[in-house]
């Protein structure tokens, strides 16, 4: 088994299929309902709110700030032997869901650090990224400048 095969990935179905297609492209698709307007995650058939059929797939701008995040350290699975330590985001996007990925760079490396250099914290502003893994985009975030 290669490294890359060791990773886990993502295996899409008929709710989340429009998700990955959308990080293929380099785009956040959220879905949206049509009817209240609630942002939908995790991907449904239905509205979790108003029970409405078929939310829209809408592309968001991924920014957003740091709600909450760690760090791994060994042990870890095999394929992140490599990688530690890393941190992990849970992000607060501007729609108000949550997506947990990847600290990156700008080019979407995954950092090896504690955070620290990178002044990671709550509130923290961070901006969409695009990390390879075993070839899936998933999304994933950098820290975005301070806004003056």
């Amino acid at each position: 088994m290669s490294d890359a095969a060791a990773f886990p990935i993502p295996v899409p179905d008929a709710d989340t299929q429009p998700f990955w297609d959308g990080c293929a492209r380099g785009e956040l698709l959220i879905q949206r309902c049509g009817r209240c307007g609630k942002w939908l995650w995790q991907p449904r058939p239905i509205c979790s709110s108003c029970q409405a059929p078929d939310p829209v797939w809408t592309r968001v701008s991924g920014d957003g700030v740091v709600a909450s995040w760690m760090v791994m350290r060994p042990p870890t699975l095999p394929a992140y032997a490599g990688m530690v330590p890393f941190v992990l985001l849970l992000v607060e996007l501007e729609q108000g869901v949550r997506l947990i990925g990847y600290l990156v760079d700008d080019a979407g490396r995954v950092l090896t650090t504690d955070g620290a250099a990178e002044h990671v914290r709550i509130g923290a502003r961070v901006a969409l990224r695009f990390h390879d893994q075993a070839g899936t985009p998933l999304p994933c975030w950098t820290m975005a400048p301070a806004r003056v």
